[in-house]
């Protein structure tokens, strides 16, 4: 049944490009996507539970101290470095400053000029460990790393669609004039 499964899946027979052969495709397409999507959140899975239970956390008010480019973060060729802003809050008449934007993504998106005009922010406190703060509580980020995700694959299968299906109909077209 498995064996069966995995040859259908990964069959690396051309056929001729049917309707039925490119929903298959897409279909396999999607499968793997999903796998590996659900693997990355596996890998994740302890940053996501704290996530989730930061939805419990009491709201307060902070102030922005500190937002610049952080040049030391990894990134891409030609894009601004990620921003860290830090906020200071008090808490039970006591001081505290956080940097974390959220346990699941570190990227607080604006540039750091945006952050400095803010005068206040929202923090959510941990009420059991006051020196704990995230920007972002429950789970609005991870339905925001969600739908980013299924983006990627919608992008996938879309590149898909558009490039591979005409081209395997051309490659088809010229097989059947040649043979």
């Amino acid at each position: 049944m498995v064996n069966e499964l995995l040859d259908e899946l990964f069959d690396d027979r051309i056929d001729e490009p049917s309707l039925g052969a490119v929903f298959k495709t897409s279909r396999n397409i999607v499968i793997v996507g999903l796998c590996v999507i659900l693997f990355l959140w596996a890998i994740q899975i302890f940053s996501i539970v704290d996530q989730i239970q930061t939805g419990n956390w009491e709201k307060a008010s902070g102030t922005v101290t500190n937002a610049e480019w952080n040049y030391d973060a990894g990134r891409e060729e030609g894009s601004d470095p990620p921003t860290v802003v830090t906020v200071a809050y008090t808490y039970l008449d006591e001081n505290y400053t956080t940097s974390t934007y959220s346990f699941v993504s570190s990227g607080w998106g604006e540039d750091p000029e945006h952050w400095l005009a803010i005068e206040s922010v929202d923090i959510y406190v941990n009420p059991d460990n006051p020196s704990e703060a995230v920007y972002m509580a429950g789970w609005a980020v991870i339905i925001e790393e969600v739908m980013e995700a299924l983006s990627f694959l919608g992008l996938i299968l879309g590149l898909y669609l558009v490039i591979v299906v005409p081209a395997w109909i051309i490659y088809a077209k010229v097989r059947r004039d040649k043979g």
